[in-house]
């Protein structure tokens, strides 16, 4: 910092501030860490000159006989004084940034403090708990791995996003030479211990890092990776598995699960509706219903992952885009929105009140794991998309559109994922309508899982 007559002086074209940090609200949530509430806090006053500042502890800190002895001293701590600011005096610029540049910074700060949130999220023992008693998602994998044997044993593997290592431990068992075991959250320093306790210790290695900037000695034979988040794509985990695909995988190597289908069918929950829109038109003889568009907004803006029962479903599930082929899908195809048109017919007349969602994996044709209503319930469950409005659809109807699955775009917001559908009715649902186009549609809907 250059100092120009005493003055401490600098200058930019533009102020950055630090973005602020927030924490997904999801099921995965972890518990805040807690911190110690008793601690002495500065206050600024004025000081005896109007140029001058004091800083000082508040009296009740000084009063206090259990604090330090420094905390007991009423005295100002610092005084900063400054001179008198002249505008006409030149400014020694230290570093500047046109509007690209500062877009660029602050979204790096802004994705890199997302990060650190999502990966602190997954440092606390309880979000494991809830994973590794998932029975229908624990046994897939462990099925998975065993079905895999003859393919695992001798052979180097891959665990990315590791956890407690239990995937990795699975592939030990079944014979594997090396395990390599990623995880960028703290709760490897309790998986290198398991891995000890159980015997592991020679055969896997467990390497704290982001998958992306990690760098392992040799390629690997199979990545294994339970990466899907709600309505499969939601943590946008996939790119790290698939960027460990394109720099590690050996020549005839494979990827567990190797596909993964986003499903979505039509629901009808005259319940569901009740209780987020009609319960405010009378509220004890009262009228709450200017609540109903904020109500709207909050499921739009969060919708709600919960279990859909089969019976609320309206219509056969379909695939919502094109399943994803873990083994070849281009990593720079999953920072990009993807689209698929759909068609589902009405198996009942009723009112449609919105859309379910969840996916299915697959481990090449040898064990499936699907989190939809008809299967064993998982802690995935279903996400839920309401409409605005309720769709009245006689049975044989059809909804049809194209729904889009576009990974958050703003600053810190890359592992939300936005939901947009574009739909219309084709009253009797005949397969020679077709879709309809876009053009023509006249209901449009937009969610953000987050």
């Amino acid at each position: 910092m250059a100092s120009l007559g005493g003055h401490a002086r600098f200058a930019t074209r533009a102020t950055i501030a630090a973005p602020s940090r927030r924490r997904h609200a999801s099921a995965r949530l972890a518990h805040p860490v807690r911190r110690p509430t008793a601690r002495s806090s500065r206050v600024a006053r004025p000081g005896p000159d109007p140029r001058g500042l004091c800083v000082s502890r508040p009296a009740a800190a000084a009063s206090d006989d259990r604090a330090p002895a420094a905390a007991q001293d009423d005295g100002p701590d610092v005084v900063f004084e400054f001179d008198d600011f002249d505008d006409d005096e030149p400014w020694d610029v230290i570093e500047s940034f046109d509007e690209d540049e500062l877009y660029e910074l602050n979204a790096s700060r802004s994705d890199a403090d997302a990060d650190d949130t999502y990966f602190d999220s997954y440092s606390h023992l309880g979000i494991h708990r809830e994973m590794i008693g998932d029975a229908a998602r624990t046994g897939a994998y462990l099925d998975a791995i065993e079905a895999h044997r003859p393919q695992i044993e001798g052979k180097v593997v891959l665990d990315v996003g590791c956890g407690t290592g239990i995937l990795s431990m699975f592939a030990a068992r079944c014979g594997a030479r090396k395990v390599y075991a990623v995880d960028a959250s703290g709760i490897t320093r309790h998986t290198r211990r398991l891995v000890k306790e159980n015997g592991f210790d020679g055969i896997i290695e467990v390497i704290k890092g982001k998958m992306e900037d990690v760098d392992i000695p040799e390629k690997v034979d199979v990545i294994v990776s339970e990466w899907m988040g709600y309505a499969l794509l939601f943590e946008s985990m996939l790119p790290s598995v698939v960027d460990a695909r394109d720099r590690f995988l050996a020549p005839g190597g494979f990827v567990l699960p190797n596909e993964a289908a986003v499903k979505v069918a039509l629901m009808s929950d005259e319940d569901r509706w009740h209780d987020s829109v009609t319960f405010w038109t009378d509220v004890y003889g009262l009228d709450f219903s200017s609540l109903i568009p904020r109500a709207k907004r909050d499921w739009h803006a969060d919708p709600p992952v919960q279990t859909v029962p089969s019976d609320k479903l309206a219509s056969d599930p379909v695939d919502a885009v094109e399943p994803v082929d873990c083994a070849s899908v281009p990593l720079d195809a999953l920072y990009e929105p993807i689209a698929g048109d759909v068609r589902m017919v009405a198996s009942k007349t009723c009112d449609v009140h919105g859309l379910a969602l969840w996916f299915d994996v697959d481990f090449y044709g040898k064990v499936k794991l699907s989190t939809g209503p008809d299967a064993a319930s998982t802690h995935w469950y279903q996400t839920v998309l309401m409409f605005d409005e309720p769709a009245a659809m006689a049975a044989g109807d059809a909804l049809c559109g194209t729904i889009e699955l576009e990974p958050g775009c703003n600053p810190g917001e890359r592992r939300t994922l936005n939901v947009y559908f574009n739909y219309d009715v084709v009253e009797g649902g005949k397969e020679e309508d077709g879709l309809v186009e876009p053009d023509d549609r006249e209901r449009f809907q937009r969610w953000t899982v987050q």
